[in-house]
C-alpha cells in the first residue's frame, strides 16, 4: 500500500503566545490538543494556518501583522521575530520535490520584512501556494477547519461555497492558468492593434518612396555606365604596367618552389612538436586528476577526523551529564539546608579551578612564543632551500642554451660549406644563359619593327569607321530618349493607377469594421452585401467637394440587399471585435428624405419655397448617377440637400425655405436645417474615395494612348538599332585586328624586356656570387672561435651546478629533522591546550551546575521526573555515539590507504612527463635549425621582390585611382566587361555627356531604393507577425476553452462524488434524516453557486438559517467530511469544531473521525471528552506564566477529567 503524505512536524518561536521554541510531532491517526480556555492551543492551528500562507489578519484573530510576534508580558520583553515551520513527510513522492521531508518555514519580522523558505531554501509565497495547489493544504483548502469556517460554509452564497468543490476537485490551478492566458490573450490583441496601426502608417508611406526609388535607379544606370568608362580608360593604363610585372614574375617562382618545400619540412617538424605538446598536456591533466583526487581524498580525511573529534566530545559530554544528573537526582531529595551546603561546597571548588585555569593558560602562553621562534628560524632555512633550487634552474637553462648554441654553430658549418659547393655549379650555368639572351634579344628587336609599321595603317582606317558608327548611334539615342520619355510617363501613370487599384481593392481610406466586412464579402464568407455607398455612385468632378461634404462618413455606410444580412454581418463584427458599421438594407431604408415640405397634410413643390432660379444648380440626389434600385437609399440620404453656386446664394435659399433643407455649394460650405452654417478651408487630401474611382478611369484613357505610341516609337529604335549594329561590326573587325597587332606588340615588349631584365640579372648575380664567398669564408673562421668560446663557458657552468647541489642536500636535510621535532612539540602544545581547555570547561561545568541547584530548588518533583527521562535519553545518544565514532574511524583508515596509493600513482605519472619533456627538447632544437634555412631563402626572395617595386609603383598609383574613385580593385576592373566608344577623345566626349544628363535629373536621393526595399521588407515582416499573433491567439483561445471543458469535467465528477457522501454522512451523523447538494445553474458549471438541501430526523426540509446551532454544526461538518472522502487531504487541523454538539453528537462525530483517520492525519484541537477518548496522542497547551503558553504531557485520564 503507498504510504501517504502527513504532518510530521510543526515549529513555532515567536508567534503569538507561543514565546519560546516549541516543538510538536506528529503521527499519522488523531493527535489531540487540549488545554483549558485561554492557554493559547488554537494559535496552533493560527501557526499552521500562517506558515501555509495565510495574509488576511483577520483570519488570524489579528488587526495588523505584526499582532502574530509575541508582544511580551508582564515579565517578558517582547520579541522582533515570528517563526513557523511544518515538516511534511513526502516518502510517497505525492510533492513535486526531490526530497523526503519538506519543511516550510514563514519569517516575520517587526519591521515588516518576511521571508519564505522551502527545506531552508529562500523562496516566493507564491511559490509555497503552487506547491500546495489542488492537495486540499493551504489558505484556500480545506486542511485548516476552525469554528468560523464551520460556520461560513453555511453562511456564503452559493456562488462562494463552490469554492471548496473546486479545491477537491483539483481545478484552482486550471483557473490560475486561465487567469494568465487571458492575460496573454489581452496583450495579444493589445499588440495586433500597434502592429495594424503601424502598417497603415507604412502604408501611407510607400508610394512617395516609390517614385524616389525609380529616380534614384535612373540616376544610378548613368552613373554605372559613367563609372565603366572611366574604369575602362584606367584598365587599359594598367594593362602595361601588368605586362612588365609579369616578367618578373617568372624568376621568383623556382625559389618559391624550393622556399614551399622548406616550409613543407618545418611544418612536419611542427606537426611532430605539437603532438609532443598534446602529450605533455595530456599527463599535466593526468596530474592534475590525481592531485585533485588527493585533494578530495584530505577533505575527506578532515571531515572524518573532525566528526570523530565532534562525536568524541559529544559523548563524554553526555557522560558527564549522566554523573550531573545522578547528583541532580541525589541532591534534589535532600532538604534545603544540605542543598545550600552544597552550594557553599561548589564555591571553594570555582575558586581553586580559576587557580588552575590561570596556571595552565600561563604555561600555554610561554611554550606557544618558544615555538613561534622556531618556526621562524625553519621558514629562513625553507626560503634559502626555495633560492637554492631556483638559482639551480637557472644554471640548467643556462647550461641548456650554451649547448644549442654549440649544436647550432656546428649544423651552421655544414651549411657553409654545402652552399660554397652550390656557388661553383651555379657560376658554370650563368656563362651558359648569358650567351643564349643576347640571341634571343636580337630576333624580339626585329620583330617588333614590323609591327609599328602595320599598326599605323590600321589605325587611320579605325578613325573613319567610328565616326560614321558614332553618326549613326545619335539618331538611335534620339529615338530611346523619346521612348524613353513615353515609358516613364506610362510608368509612373501605371505606378498610380496600380496604387489606386490596390487602395480601392484594400478599402484604404475606409473604417477597420468596414474594410473586414467587405473582404468576408469577396471571400464569400457574409452574403447579400452590395457594397459603400461611394461604390454604388457615380459623381461629377464639379460635385465631388459637395458630396463628400455632404454624405462625410455616410460613404463608407455598408448597402445590404436585406435586413437579415445587415444583422449577420453586425454578429460578426461583435464576434470578431472588428468595430462598428453602419448598414443601409434595400428593404428598409425608404426615400422620406426627398419629401421637399409638408403644410396642413399636403406637399408644396420646391419651386414655391424659392429653390429653383439662377445658381441654383439642383437637388443632389438628381445630380448623380446610380442603379435606380438604390433610388430609396440616394433620395433617404441626399433627397433633402441642394446645390447652389456660392454660399451667399446658399445662405439666401435658405431663408426663403425657413432654414429646412440643407444646402450646399460647390466648394463644400453648408448652410445645414436650422440655420447654422459648416465652411472654411479643408486639407487637399491625396486621393478621396470618390475621387479615386474617377481618377482610376482617367488613368486607364492616358494609359492606352501611350502604349500606342510607344509602338510607333518601338518600330523605328529598331530600325535604328539595326543600322547602329552594322556599323558597330564593321568597326569591331578594324578594332580587334589593331587589337591583335597591339597585343602582339606588347607580348614582344614584354618578352624583349623580360630577357634584358634577365641580362641584367645574370650579371648582377655574378657579382653577387663573389660577395656570397667572402661573406662564407668568414662566417666560417667566426663559428669556430664561438664554438671554442662556449665549450669553456658550458664547463664553468658544470662546476657551479654542483655546488648549488651539495648546498641544498645539507640544508634538505636540516629542514627534515626540525619538522620531525616540531611535530612532537605540537603534540606537547595540544596537550597543553587540552589541559586548559578542560579546566576552563570545568570552571564552565561548575558555575553552571551552581546556577542549576539555585532554580531547581522551587520545582523539585517536577524536575525529578525530567531528569529520570533525560537521563534514560542520555543512555540511547551515548550508544549511538559510540557507533558513529566507530565509523569515523573506519573512513579515516579508508582516507589513509587511498591517499598513500594516489601518490604513488602520481610519482609514475610525473617520471613519464620527463621522458616526453626531453624529446620535445630535442625536436626544439631540430625546428630552430630548420628555421634558419627558411630565413635564407625568404631573404633571397625579398631581394627578388625588391626589384620588382618600381613596377609595382606605378601599378599601384592606378589603382589608388580605382579604389579611390571606384572603391574597385585592379582585378575586379579588369574583370568587368567594358566596350569603350573608340578612341580617348571619343571617350572624354561620352563622358562630358553623361555628366551633363546627371546634372539635369538635380537632387536625388540614393538612399530611397534600399528604403523602399527596407520598407516593404518590414511590411512584409509585419504582416507576418500579425498572421503569427493572430494565429497565438486562435491558440490561446483554444487553451482556455480546453482549460474551460477540463474544469466543468471535473466540477461535475466532484460534485457528484461529493454529493453522494454527503448525503451518506449526514444521515451517519444525525442518525437518519437526508441531505443532499443542489447546483443553482447547472448549465453553467463554471459559475453555478452550490445549495444545500437538508432535512433533519422527523422535521420538513427546511433553509439552513432556521436549523438550531447544533444542526448548522453538524450539517457543515458532514460536508467538510464529505469532502475530505472525496479528496482525502495529506492532514487536517480541526480548530473546536464541535463545541455546539451535544454529547451524543459528539460521540458519532468521533467515531466518524476514526473512520476517516484511516486516509487522513487529524490534529484536532478540543476540550470534549467525546473527542478525547478518539485521540491516538494528547499534547496539553498551559499557561503557567502569564501571556506565555507551553507544551507539556498530558494523561489521557487527566484530560477527560478536565473536560469533565
Amino acid at each position: 500500500m503507498k504510504k501517504q503524505v502527513y504532518l510530521k512536524r510543526l515549529e513555532i518561536q515567536g508567534f503569538k503566545s507561543f514565546a519560546d521554541k516549541t516543538n510538536l510531532e506528529f503521527k499519522p491517526g488523531i493527535t489531540l490538543v487540549v488545554g483549558p480556555n485561554g492557554s493559547g492551543k488554537s494559535n496552533i492551528a493560527d501557526a499552521i494556518r500562517w506558515v501555509l500562507g495565510e495574509q488576511s489578519v483577520k483570519s488570524l484573530r489579528g488587526d495588523k501583522m505584526e499582532d502574530v510576534i509575541f508582544a511580551g508580558s508582564e515579565n517578558r520583553r517582547s520579541l522582533g521575530l515570528a517563526e513557523v515551520s511544518i515538516t511534511l513527510d513526502n516518502s510517497s513522492g505525492q510533492f513535486p520535490l526531490d526530497y523526503h521531508e519538506i519543511t516550510v518555514t514563514r519569517r516575520l519580522y517587526r519591521s515588516g520584512e518576511s521571508d519564505y523558505l522551502i527545506n531552508r531554501v529562500p523562496c516566493r509565497l507564491r511559490d509555497i501556494h503552487e506547491l500546495f495547489m489542488d492537495t486540499g493544504i493551504g489558505r484556500e483548502g480545506f486542511s485548516i477547519i476552525g469554528q468560523g469556517k464551520v460556520d461560513e460554509v453555511l453562511s456564503v452564497k452559493s456562488e462562494e461555497r463552490r469554492g471548496l468543490l473546486e479545491e477537491a476537485a483539483g481545478i484552482v490551478k486550471y483557473r490560475y492558468k486561465k487567469r494568465e492566458t487571458l492575460k496573454k490573450l489581452e496583450e495579444t490583441e493589445n499588440s495586433l492593434v500597434r502592429l495594424q496601426d503601424i502598417i497603415q502608417e507604412l502604408r501611407m508611406q510607400e508610394e512617395p518612396l516609390a517614385q524616389q526609388a525609380e529616380k534614384a535607379r535612373e540616376y544610378r544606370c548613368k552613373k554605372t555606365e559613367l563609372d565603366n568608362l572611366e574604369i575602362g580608360m584606367i584598365v587599359e593604363e594598367t594593362a602595361h604596367y601588368e605586362q612588365q610585372l609579369v616578367k618578373n614574375a617568372a624568376s621568383g617562382r623556382e625559389l618559391e618552389m624550393s622556399l614551399e618545400e622548406a616550409r613543407a619540412g618545418y611544418h612536419q617538424v611542427q606537426t611532430r612538436q605539437e603532438e609532443y605538446k598534446l602529450e605533455l598536456q595530456k599527463k599535466d591533466e593526468e596530474l592534475a586528476d590525481y592531485q585533485e583526487k588527493i585533494y578530495e581524498e584530505n577533505v575527506a580525511l578532515e571531515k572524518h577526523e573532525s566528526q570523530k573529534q565532534l562525536v568524541s566530545a559529544r559523548k563524554a559530554d553526555l557522560l558527564q551529564r549522566q554523573e550531573q544528573l545522578a547528583r541532580e537526582q541525589e541532591q534534589l531529595q535532600q532538604e534545603a539546608a544540605s542543598i545550600r551546603q552544597k552550594l557553599a561546597d561548589q564555591e571553594e571548588q570555582e575558586e581553586a579551578l580559576l587557580k588552575q585555569l590561570a596556571a595552565d593558560q600561563e604555561k600555554l602562553q610561554q611554550y606557544e612564543a618558544k615555538m613561534d621562534e622556531e618556526n621562524r628560524r625553519e621558514q629562513a632555512e625553507r626560503d634559502r632551500i626555495e633560492d637554492l633550487q631556483n638559482e639551480h634552474f637557472e644554471l640548467l637553462q643556462k647550461e641548456t642554451a650554451v649547448q644549442n648554441d654549440i649544436t647550432a654553430l656546428k649544423q651552421r658549418m655544414i651549411l657553409i660549406q654545402k652552399q660554397e659547393e652550390q656557388f661553383n655549379t651555379r657560376e658554370s650555368q650563368m656563362k651558359a644563359e648569358m650567351a643564349a639572351i643576347m640571341e634571343k634579344l636580337a630576333d624580339l628587336e626585329k620583330e617588333a619593327q614590323d609591327n609599328s609599321a602595320k599598326l599605323a595603317d590600321l589605325e587611320q582606317e579605325l578613325v573613319a569607321r567610328d565616326q560614321k558608327y558614332l553618326e549613326k548611334r545619335e539618331k538611335l539615342k534620339q529615338r530611346q530618349e523619346q521612348n524613353q520619355k513615353l515609358k516613364e510617363e506610362k510608368s509612373n501613370l501605371e505606378s498610380r493607377y496600380h496604387v489606386l487599384l490596390e487602395m480601392e481593392k484594400e478599402g484604404q481610406g475606409y473604417g477597420r469594421g468596414v474594410r473586414e466586412i467587405l473582404q468576408q464579402k469577396e471571400k464569400g464568407l457574409l452574403s447579400g452585401i452590395i457594397g459603400t455607398v461611394a461604390q454604388i455612385i457615380e459623381v461629377p468632378r464639379a460635385y465631388e467637394t459637395a458630396v463628400e461634404v455632404v454624405l462625410g462618413g455616410a460613404l463608407q455606410h455598408l448597402v445590404t440587399e436585406k435586413e437579415q444580412a445587415a444583422r449577420a454581418a453586425i454578429e460578426w463584427l461583435k464576434k470578431n471585435n472588428c468595430g462598428r458599421v453602419t448598414f443601409l438594407p434595400l428593404d428598409t431604408v425608404k426615400g422620406a428624405g426627398k419629401t421637399p415640405v409638408k403644410s396642413a397634410g399636403k406637399e408644396v413643390d420646391a419651386k414655391k419655397e424659392g429653390l429653383s432660379g439662377k445658381g441654383v444648380i439642383g437637388r443632389l440626389s438628381e445630380l448623380i448617377q446610380y442603379d435606380q434600385k438604390y433610388k430609396g437609399i440616394m433620395d433617404f440620404l441626399l433627397g433633402r440637400t441642394w446645390l447652389v453656386e456660392n454660399l451667399a446664394l446658399a445662405v439666401e435659399k435658405a431663408k426663403e425655405t425657413g432654414f429646412k433643407y440643407r444646402i450646399v455649394t460647390l466648394d463644400g460650405q453648408t448652410v445645414n436645417p436650422g440655420g447654422s452654417l459648416t465652411g472654411g478651408s479643408a486639407k487637399a487630401v491625396q486621393s478621396s474615395i470618390l475621387g479615386r474611382k474617377r481618377n482610376l478611369d482617367e488613368l486607364q484613357e492616358k494609359i492606352k494612348a501611350l502604349e500606342a505610341a510607344l509602338a510607333e516609337g518601338a518600330a523605328q529604335e529598331q530600325a535604328l538599332e539595326d543600322a547602329v549594329q552594322e556599323a558597330r561590326r564593321q568597326w569591331e573587325e578594324v578594332k580587334e585586328k589593331i587589337q591583335g597587332l597591339r597585343l602582339r606588340e606588347v607580348e614582344v615588349s614584354s618578352v624583349l624586356d623580360r630577357w634584358q631584365a634577365d641580362r641584367g640579372r645574370q650579371e648582377s648575380e655574378v657579382d653577387h656570387l663573389q660577395v656570397q664567398r667572402e661573406e662564407t669564408a668568414e662566417e666560417k673562421e667566426n663559428i669556430l672561435a664561438s664554438v671554442e668560446k662556449y665549450a669553456q663557458e658550458k664547463l664553468l657552468l658544470e662546476e657551479k651546478k654542483k655546488a648549488c647541489l651539495a648546498e641544498l642536500e645539507q640544508l634538505q636535510e636540516k629542514v627534515r629533522l626540525c619538522q620531525q621535532e616540531k611535530l612532537k612539540r605540537n603534540e606537547e602544545l595540544t596537550q597543553l591546550r587540552i589541559e586548559a581547555a578542560t579546566a576552563e570547561a570545568r570552571l564552565t561545568s561548575f558555575r553552571k551546575e551552581k546556577n542549576y541547584h539555585e532554580q531547581r530548588l522551587l520545582q523539585l518533583e517536577q524536575e525529578l521526573q525530567e531528569k529520570a527521562m533525560e537521563a534514560e535519553n542520555s543512555v540511547q545518544k551515548v550508544s549511538e555515539l559510540e557507533q558513529a565514532y566507530q565509523e569515523a574511524e573506519k573512513g579515516i583508515a579508508t582516507c589513509l590507504r587511498r591517499l598513500r596509493e594516489l601518490e604513488a600513482e602520481q610519482g609514475e605519472k610525473r617520471e613519464d612527463k620527463l621522458k616526453v619533456q626531453e624529446l620535445m627538447d630535442e625536436l626544439t632544437a631540430e625546428i630552430k635549425k630548420i628555421a634558419y634555412l627558411l630565413h635564407e631563402k625568404e631573404e633571397k626572395l625579398h631581394q627578388l621582390e625588391l626589384q620588382r617595386s618600381k613596377w609595382e609603383s606605378s601599378l599601384e598609383a592606378a589603382e589608388r585611382r580605382l579604389t579611390e574613385q571606384f572603391q574597385l580593385t585592379l582585378a575586379e576592373a579588369q574583370t568587368r566587361e567594358i566596350m569603350l566608344p573608340g578612341n580617348r577623345k571619343k571617350c572624354l566626349e561620352r563622358i562630358a555627356l553623361l555628366k551633363a544628363e546627371l546634372q539635369e535629373l538635380g537632387e536625388v536621393n540614393l538612399g530611397a531604393i534600399d528604403e523602399y526595399n527596407r520598407l516593404r521588407e518590414r511590411l512584409d515582416f509585419l504582416e507576418k507577425q500579425v498572421n503569427d499573433m493572430t494565429e497565438a491567439k486562435t491558440r490561446l483561445e483554444m487553451v482556455i476553452r480546453e482549460m474551460d471543458q477540463i474544469m466543468a469535467k471535473r466540477f461535475k465528477e466532484t460534485f457528484e462524488q461529493v454529493n453522494e457522501a454527503f448525503k451518506k454522512v449526514f444521515v451517519e451523523l444525525f442518525g437518519g434524516g437526508k441531505a443532499e447538494l443542489v447546483l443553482s445553474e447547472p448549465s453553467q458549471l463554471l459559475e453555478t453557486g452550490v445549495e444545500i438541501m437538508v432535512q433533519p430526523p422527523g422535521k420538513k426540509t427546511q433553509h439552513l438559517s432556521l436549523l438550531s446551532g447544533g444542526e448548522r454544526a453538524l450539517t457543515a461538518i458532514a460536508l467538510l467530511m464529505a469532502i475530505l472522502q472525496v479528496r482525502p487531504s495529506p492532514f487536517c487541523v480541526l480548530d473546536e469544531i464541535e463545541s455546539n454538539l451535544d454529547e451524543a453528537n459528539v460521540y458519532r462525530f468521533a467515531d466518524l473521525l476514526r473512520d476517516f483517520a484511516q486516509k487522513t492525519q487529524f490534529i484536532v484541537i478540543s476540550h470534549r471528552k467525546g473527542t478525547m477518548e478518539a485521540a491516538d496522542v494528547l499534547y496539553g497547551v498551559t499557561m503557567a506564566e502569564t501571556g506565555v503558553s507551553r507544551l507539556v504531557s498530558v494523561k489521557l485520564e487527566d484530560a477527560q477529567k478536565d473536560a469533565s
